[in-house]
């Protein structure tokens, strides 16, 4: 059996015959199909690269964005950060707390929140600011010349310049002690507001009074209208402050406010406020002393029985 093949080419310059054995033909066939798959397998190869290249890209311009959005929300809240310690900073120099370098943000914080939780309630219960909108005031607190009697003695208020029916409201929390017209003192028209830890605020020669005693007080609410009642030479608003019955200057309280917060400390020497403030901050922390109960009740005792008589001082 021939395992040949013959090949024969014809030309111009003779016939040429070529033979191969049939195994050649397997072999090249092999060699072919061998050559096509590789091929078609490196198409499909390269078609799944590029299309995972793609998802690559897709994946790593999505984490790029991601990133970006990152980066730009780190700068916001550092920005954030830094308005925040900067109004810290503003609170602090408010309130009169000292930057501690050591201090963590979160202390300063704290620090700063209790000790504005302390003093918003000191400027509830002792009183503060103007009963009346400012307009100056016409006779300060101190020795001078009656007007009416013309008689040197003390005059332990500040007289405000009001027109007649000027609102007048509370200057700290309290309960209405006295509500009424007293006429041996000169007050004519007078409220008296027991506030908190010994202060009482005086407010006389009012037109008209809006309360009652024993009535329950915030600062801020609204308590009478300004008059010329009682031993009076014109309108205006007699405003008086008291620590256990002594008459304080009550200019450094109407200008006493956040801001200044110290200054009252050092203007008026008459209030244990060491003391006071400590006390207060340990009522705000929950260590209020049982014992204080008893202080106060005989503190409001010694109060309401000396009130009487210095009306008539």
């Amino acid at each position: 059996m021939d395992h040949n093949i013959n090949i024969t080419i014809e030309d111009a310059k003779g016939v040429k015959e070529f033979s191969f054995h049939k195994r050649v033909k397997h072999l090249a066939f092999y060699i072919i199909a061998s050559i096509l798959i590789v091929f078609i397998v490196g198409i499909y190869v390269v078609f799944a690269l590029t299309k995972e290249l793609g998802s690559i890209e897709a994946k790593k311009s999505l984490l790029e964005a991601q990133n970006s959005l990152l980066e730009k929300r780190i700068k916001n809240k550092e920005h954030e950060l830094t308005q925040l310690d900067e109004r810290l900073v503003s609170i602090e120099e408010l309130i009169g707390v000292g930057n501690d370098e050591h201090q963590s943000f979160s202390e300063r914080v704290d620090v700063a929140h209790l000790t504005s939780k302390e003093r918003s309630l000191i400027f509830e219960i002792i009183p503060n600011g103007s009963p009346i909108e400012y307009n100056g005031i016409t006779s300060k607190y101190g020795y001078r010349v009656h007007p009416i009697t013309q008689k040197r003695d003390k005059h332990n208020g500040s007289d405000m310049r009001a027109k007649v029916f000027t609102e007048v409201y509370a200057t700290a929390n309290g309960v209405v002690e006295y509500a009424g017209y007293h006429g041996s003192s000169g007050y004519g028209r007078l409220i008296i507001i027991d506030n908190s830890y010994g202060f009482k605020t005086y407010f006389a020669h009012l037109g008209k009074i809006n309360v009652k005693h024993g009535q329950v007080i915030q600062k801020g609410d609204l308590i009478a209208l300004t008059g010329n009642t009682g031993r009076s030479n014109g309108p205006h608003l007699h405003y008086e402050i008291r620590f256990m019955q002594q008459a304080l200057n009550p200019y450094w309280f109407i200008k006493w406010n956040m801001s200044n917060y110290e200054e009252i400390f050092k203007k008026e020497k008459h209030v244990p406020w060491e003391p006071l403030l400590g006390l207060i901050a340990s009522w705000i922390e929950g260590e209020f002393p049982d014992e204080c109960d008893d202080v106060v009740s005989d503190q409001i005792e010694v109060e309401s029985n000396t009130t009487k008589a210095n009306l008539n001082k």
